[in-house]
């Protein structure tokens, strides 16, 4: 027996089908659609019964051609997958959207070249804006110029006034004080890439509370947790007795090889991250972090980035938002 596949067939309408059946010009549909010049009343009461009737949709690639304008929004990343920055891209999709706009994403991968490539790929698509949290340095900032689209850069922000950001000195500051609440010895400050400023901002806000106490410490990269012997190796020779990390996820990822030895949290290691992701909750035990609340700078970039595509006078203010501290049981406190 034969098996009858059913083939759907999708017919396209077309402006001109449009025009016929509401027996006008297909210049006057086009001036209804864009909402651009005179019509008179009847006549769009007409083109919008035909349009409903057909079940038009614009060709909004067409458009876009044609305006040199599109309904997107470019959104550069540096690791998607890293939680903080999915929230972020949350963020900015949940406006977007409320404002009729979608998102294109690029994750760069910390790759300026392949920052750069999707930036292109960006203005070939006309966005009306690009969206970064990589690379917010002056190369990316004179292409983006160069491009004449406007920008605003997310947490990674090396200027004032050109984007939006957490103050992630104090924040810095802020770590160190939880730890401090567990009368520490011994203290690893274990870092992500110093060259991105808000990991170099933040460790420099953790060393000067730590020099106001006259605590010990010691810094090192998060590339030492590749050898995990000589980690723990380190961890015991030096007698730390509290870790602060760049960010949650190498918290949680410090916490997972202190723990696989044998060393308890909090009560032989205090452990605080950075950016309380909703994993920092989900560990045992939860991870002790500073909330910069991604999600709300990915809403608040989105509005800036609306107004200045609309040319809107944008206050002056303070681009660095308020962080607040998440008490939780990997630090020892009373």
């Amino acid at each position: 027996m034969k098996t009858v596949t059913k083939i759907e067939v999708i017919f396209i309408v077309t402006i001109k089908e449009v025009a016929k059946l509401a027996g006008c010009s297909v210049a006057t549909v086009s001036r209804v659609i864009n909402n651009n010049g005179y019509v008179k009343a009847q006549t769009k009461i007409q083109i919008e019964r035909a349009i409903h009737e057909l079940n038009y949709q614009p060709n909004e690639a067409a458009r876009t051609l044609y305006k040199r304008k599109s309904k997107m929004i470019g959104l550069l990343l540096p690791d998607i997958s890293n939680p903080f920055f999915t929230l972020i891209a949350r963020g900015v999709e949940d406006i977007a959207l409320a404002h009729g706009f979608q998102v294109l994403i690029g994750n760069s991968d910390n790759d300026v070249d392949k920052a750069k490539e999707y930036l292109f790929t960006f203005n070939a698509y006309n966005c009306v804006g690009v969206i970064a949290t990589a690379f917010a340095d002056d190369q990316i900032e004179k292409l983006l110029v160069s491009q004449g689209i406007h920008y605003v850069f997310v947490d990674r922000v090396e200027n004032e006034g050109n984007g939006i950001s957490m103050n992630h000195f104090e924040g810095g500051q802020l770590q160190a004080r939880l730890v401090l609440e567990g009368k520490p010895k011994n203290i690893l400050i274990l870092h992500l890439d110093l060259n991105i400023r808000a990991f170099k901002l933040r460790t420099d806000g953790i060393k000067q509370e730590l020099n106001n106490y006259n605590v010990s410490y010691y810094d090192c990269s998060a590339e030492t947790l590749n050898n995990k012997s000589a980690f723990i190796s380190l961890i015991k020779d030096l007698q730390i007795d509290s870790i602060i990390c760049s960010n949650d996820v190498l918290a949680i990822e410090t916490m997972g090889l202190v723990q696989q030895f044998q060393l308890k949290v909090p009560e032989d290691i205090q452990i605080v991250g950075y950016d309380n992701i909703p994993f920092s909750a989900m560990t045992f035990p939860q991870i002790a972090t500073i909330d910069q609340s991604a999600y709300f700078l990915g809403q608040q970039a989105v509005s800036i980035l609306l107004k200045l595509n609309k040319n809107s006078i944008i206050e002056q203010q303070d681009n660095r938002l308020k962080l607040s501290i998440k008490r939780r049981n990997s630090i020892r406190f009373k």
